[in-house]
C-alpha cells in the first residue's frame, strides 16, 4: 500500500476536522444545507443535476474546498481522487451526528 495515500487518510482528517469546533461546525451547516436543497428539490420535482443552477447562493467555502484545505494543511498536497474519499467522510460523520442530535 501507498504510505502517502495511507498518510492521507479519512481517519485522521475526520479526528483533525473535529478537533478544529469552527470547521466541524462548517462541515456540518454544510451538511444541513444540502438536507435543505434536496428537501426543495423534491418539492419542486427538480432533477438533483440542476442545484447549482437553482441554488447559485450556496455557503461559501463549500465542502469541497474545505476538504482540500484540511488536507492542504494535514499532509501538504494530496493527489486529488485523495480529497473525494475525505470529504464523503466528512459528510458521512456529519450526517451521524445529526441524526443523533436530539435537536433534529
Amino acid at each position: 500500500m501507498n504510505t502517502f495515500r495511507t498518510s492521507c487518510s479519512d481517519e485522521r482528517s475526520l479526528e483533525r476536522t473535529r478537533a478544529d469546533p469552527g470547521l466541524w461546525l462548517m462541515v456540518k451547516e454544510r451538511e444541513i444545507e444540502m438536507r435543505a436543497i434536496m428537501t426543495e428539490l423534491k418539492r419542486l420535482d427538480a432533477d438533483p443535476t440542476v442545484i447549482d443552477r437553482l441554488f447559485p447562493n450556496r455557503l461559501k467555502p463549500r465542502l469541497s474546498e474545505l476538504a482540500d484545505d484540511l488536507v492542504s494543511r494535514m499532509f501538504g498536497s494530496c493527489p486529488p481522487e485523495m480529497l473525494a474519499p475525505v470529504q464523503e467522510a466528512l459528510v458521512a460523520a456529519a450526517k451521524r451526528e445529526l441524526a443523533a442530535s436530539p435537536h433534529q
